[in-house]
């Protein structure tokens, strides 16, 4: 009796054991289980909170506001620094925020982590062209284009940056390499333009500017191209009809250079008051004052026109502005003519010859002047010497013949109208 219950007990008691024993086991790995999940579940949690802050700072870089950008990106690097594309945003806004150095670094993080990350590796040839390290730049480019080659962008910047590094044979096989690819692509239709312009090729250019405007008319810059293109072809009335349209595209309208271009084609459409409106028009402007291209074309338009008033005024300022050039001196010394001042008509001229490179008109002016006041052998000396500097110029020819032969009463200045 002693014996059996003896076992019965310790029967009793391995069942118990065991079954505390499978208890404990039991909660052990449901501890471990209930761990691992957690940790998953974190880790889920911070991505989503990661890509809302990626979210956050892209629209903020998109809006321009970059300083809420820079803030959001690092939270969302915070929260999982593994994503290439974290990396590329960071280095994006750097370089808006004009910090190089940091921009590079940060894409070439997300490069190391996707090295088939196609905005990384774009914008690494960007900041390396930015930081003037141009063959590193290339490197890129011409990487992220074989990466993609189905985008022209990225075969455009290749041979755009092989055209700056005057390379210029080496950009035109590069994409005449892909012509099967991008024959029909506004982009490469334009750099092209840019190749044949290069080579002095207007009517190729023109051409080819023609056909990517074609192929991409909402492009303003491709019409710009077109335009000088048809103004070194002397093509002005196309010109002056496109800078029409041109100057529809905002942030055209007030662009003083395009505006400058019209004139020009006004003035070689013999447009001459519109040209004089315009002309006025940019050098009374804020920005007018210091616009030497803009007060040379006023000069020149006012003396051809007869307007002695603003011939003085564009004079002056040229003069101010430019003491190295000739054109204030020559205007200068043409309105004092105009007014009977002889004397110090040359006065200014001389001072010109001291201070910049006359051309022969210089010297066809000094020797009209020198004949106003009697002085003929000096008025020989200096259309001798405008013959000599120009043996074509029929003006300077003339004068010093009838200088020879009439020993009187010639004096006219060679652009003068009359």
């Amino acid at each position: 009796m002693t014996k059996s219950r003896r076992t019965a007990s310790l029967g009793s008691a391995l069942v118990l054991g065991l079954a505390v024993s499978a208890i404990q086991t039991g909660c052990t790995g449901h501890g471990k289980s209930t761990s691992e999940g957690l940790t998953l579940a974190h880790q889920r949690m911070a991505q989503i909170k990661s890509a809302t802050k990626w979210e956050m700072a892209n629209e903020s870089y998109m809006a321009g506001d970059l300083e809420r950008a820079f803030e959001s990106i690092n939270d969302s690097l915070g929260l999982n620094p593994s994503v290439a594309k974290s990396h590329t945003l960071k280095g994006k806004i750097l370089f808006e925020m004009g910090r190089l150095e940091e921009a590079r670094d940060s894409l070439l993080r997300a490069e190391i982590i996707d090295p088939t990350s196609i905005d990384a590796i774009y914008f690494l040839g960007i900041v390396h062209e930015r930081l003037t390290q141009y063959e590193t730049a290339l490197t890129y480019y011409q990487k992220v284009a074989e990466l993609d080659p189905a985008e022209a962008l990225y075969a455009v910047a290749s041979a755009e940056l092989l055209i700056d590094l005057e390379r210029t044979d080496e950009a035109e096989a590069y994409l005449a390499e892909r012509s099967n690819v991008f024959g029909h692509n506004a982009g490469v239709q334009q750099t092209l333009g840019h190749l044949a312009a290069i080579n002095g090729n207007d009517e190729k250019a023109e051409e080819l500017f023609r056909t990517a405007w074609t192929l991409a008319s909402d492009e303003p810059a491709i019409l710009e191209d077109l335009i000088n293109a048809q103004m070194n072809l002397g093509r002005f009335a196309e010109a002056e009809h496109n800078i029409a349209q041109l100057l529809d595209y905002e942030g055209y309208e007030h662009r003083r250079d395009i505006l400058r271009l019209r004139s020009r084609c006004l003035l070689e459409l013999d447009r001459k008051m519109e040209a004089r409106e315009l002309l006025i028009e940019l050098t009374e402007a804020r920005e007018g004052k210091n616009d030497l291209s803009a007060w040379l074309d006023l000069g020149a338009l006012s003396y051809s026109i007869n307007d002695m008033s603003r011939l003085r005024q564009s004079a002056q300022r040229i003069i101010e502005l430019a003491p190295d050039r000739p054109e204030g001196y020559l205007y200068r010394s043409l309105w004092q003519r105009k007014h009977g001042d002889s004397s110090a008509a040359l006065t200014t001229l001389q001072t010109g010859f001291q201070k910049a490179a006359m051309p022969t008109e210089a010297y066809l002016l000094r020797g009209m002047i020198e004949h106003d006041l009697g002085m003929r052998d000096a008025a020989e000396r200096s259309y001798i010497t405008a013959f000599e500097l120009d043996p074509a110029n029929e003006r300077a020819e003339l004068l010093l013949s009838l200088l020879r032969v009439e020993g009187d009463g010639v004096a006219s200045f060679p652009a003068d109208a009359e």
